[in-house]
């Protein structure tokens, strides 16, 4: 009575779950490169910018908070955000140098994470940034901007607060006098 039974899967083609793995695998090598380009990268960007004299280090929003004299704040919404604007982090320096490369291998598994998100093209949600002046600090998406850096896109999606406050940033390489607001060389 049961003797023809219908096999529902009989003609069906399974997932090749071994291609699967050889996609993961190699696009764990290709974040993995990445990761250890951008380190190396990071060394040489820091070396430079210390025989030239330059900061090297992002800013630290909350150690400068006290003389913005931040007169309010209010929600900007999204923006694409270019990723040379963007300066400093909200307490979070000691991860990522001025050029968003990691500082150290600490880094290595949420980078390399977020590096094959990117590789897989999941849509990645924006990060929160805080706008100042003209320059953005990170409250959220340090290693998303550091991977989309490291994969040479330009720009990012940010979501943005905006602070009100005066210059002079110390981010800025003009020096404002105070005294009435006019614009004075840089020094050298």
């Amino acid at each position: 009575m049961f003797d023809n039974r219908i096999n529902l899967f009989q003609n069906t083609d399974l997932p090749d779950h071994a291609g699967s793995r050889a996609v993961y695998a190699h696009q764990y090598n290709t974040a993995l490169t990445q990761f250890r380009s951008a380190l190396f990268k990071g060394k040489i960007f820091r070396l430079r910018r210390k025989v030239s004299k330059l900061k090297q280090d992002l800013y630290d929003l909350n150690a400068l908070k006290p003389d913005l004299h931040v007169r309010g704040s209010f929600y900007a919404g999204l923006k694409v955000v270019s990723i040379r604007s963007i300066v400093g982090s909200e307490g979070r320096t000691t991860d990522f140098d001025l050029g968003f490369h990691p500082l150290s291998e600490a880094a290595r598994e949420r980078w390399v994470s977020m590096a094959i998100a990117y590789l897989s093209r999941f849509p990645i949600p924006p990060v929160q940034l805080i706008q100042v002046g003209d320059a953005y600090f990170v409250r959220d998406g340090h290693h998303r901007i550091s991977v989309s850096r490291a994969f040479g896109q330009t720009a990012i999606d940010a979501e943005v607060i905006t602070w009100k406050a005066s210059p002079p940033f110390p981010w800025q390489p003009d020096v404002y006098c105070t005294a009435n607001n006019t614009l004075l060389a840089p020094e050298s």
